[in-house]
C-alpha cells in the first residue's frame, strides 16, 4: 500500500501533465492526501476519475481549493470535524489489508490554516481528531506548517518547544510517528517546502504519520524533490510504502 501526501500550491494546473496525473504515473499510490487541491475530478477525464473507488474533498471557505483524500481501491466513509472545513478532512476505510491482515483505519488529511500562529491551531486540530478517534489505527498526513519531526542538534533550524510538545502528543495520545523519521533515524530532515522567501533551509512541514501497529510493515518513506517534483509546487511529495 502506497501513500502520498502533497500540497499542490493553489491548485496547481488542471490540464495535461498536472500534478494529480503525475502522481498516479510516478508513484501509483493507493491513497493520496492532498492539500491546496481543486476538486480532484477537475484533474482527470471522467473515465479516469470513475476508476477510483473513493474520494472526499472540501474547499476552504473563500477559496476554490481545499483538501482531498483519494483512494484508488477502497471506499471512503466521511468523518465530519467541527472546524476547519477544507483545511482538515477525515475518513474511515474498512477493508485495508496490511501484513496480510484485513483491518479498518481512520484517515485524516491536515493542512494547518494560514496565516498562523500554527502551533495553537495544530493542537486544536489534534483535540478534534481525538474526539472522533475510535481506537482504530490512524493514518494522519498533510502540511502541518510546523516541523513534523525531531531535529538533531547540528541542523541549522531547531525545533520549538511547541513543536516538540505536538510531536509528543502525536506519539503519546494518538500512537503516531513520522514514517520518514522512523526509517531514517539520526539523519537531518529533508526539505519538504521551498519557501518563497528563503528556498535553502530545510523546512520539513509535510509528513505521513502512522500508527505504531503499522510500523513493522513500513517498507519505504521518501521525500521526492528531483525532476518535476522540484518544480510543480513549492512543496515536495512525501511517499510512504506499507506492506
Amino acid at each position: 500500500m502506497k501513500i502520498v501526501s502533497y500540497n499542490l500550491h493553489f491548485g496547481g494546473k488542471t490540464g495535461p501533465g498536472n500534478q494529480w496525473e503525475q502522481m498516479m504515473a510516478d508513484f501509483a499510490p493507493d491513497f493520496v492526501f492532498a492539500q491546496e487541491s481543486f476538486d480532484p475530478q477537475r484533474y482527470f477525464s471522467p473515465d479516469e476519475f470513475a476508476s477510483f473507488k473513493g474520494c472526499i474533498w472540501a474547499a476552504v471557505q473563500g477559496h476554490k481549493w481545499g483538501s482531498a483524500i483519494l483512494s484508488r481501491c477502497h471506499q471512503l466513509e466521511a468523518v465530519q470535524l467541527t472546524e476547519y472545513e477544507g483545511w482538515v478532512i477525515g475518513a474511515r476505510v474498512h477493508d485495508l489489508v496490511i501484513g496480510g491482515v484485513p483491518q479498518s483505519a481512520m484517515l485524516f488529511c491536515i493542512h494547518a490554516p494560514s496565516p498562523g500562529p500554527y502551533e495553537p491551531v495544530v493542537n486544536r486540530i489534534l483535540d478534534d481528531i481525538k474526539k472522533r478517534w475510535d481506537g482504530q489505527p490512524l493514518i494522519v498526513a498533510g502540511d502541518f506548517n510546523i516541523t513534523t519531526a525531531i531535529r538533531h542538534p547540528k541542523e541549522a533550524l531547531k525545533n520549538t518547544r511547541g513543536e516538540l510538545k505536538i510531536l509528543r502528543r502525536l506519539r503519546q495520545e494518538l500512537g503516531l510517528l513520522n514514517a520518514w523519521q522512523v526509517l531514517h533515524p539520526n539523519q537531518d530532515l529533508p526539505q519538504t517546502l521551498r519557501w518563497n522567501k528563503d528556498t535553502l533551509p530545510s523546512y520539513h512541514c509535510d509528513a505521513v504519520f502512522l500508527s505504531q501497529s503499522h510500523l513493522s510493515h513500513l517498507r519505504d518513506a521518501s521525500i521526492e524533490s528531483s525532476g518535476v517534483w522540484g518544480q510543480l509546487s513549492d512543496h515536495n511529495p512525501a511517499v510512504v510504502t506499507i506492506e
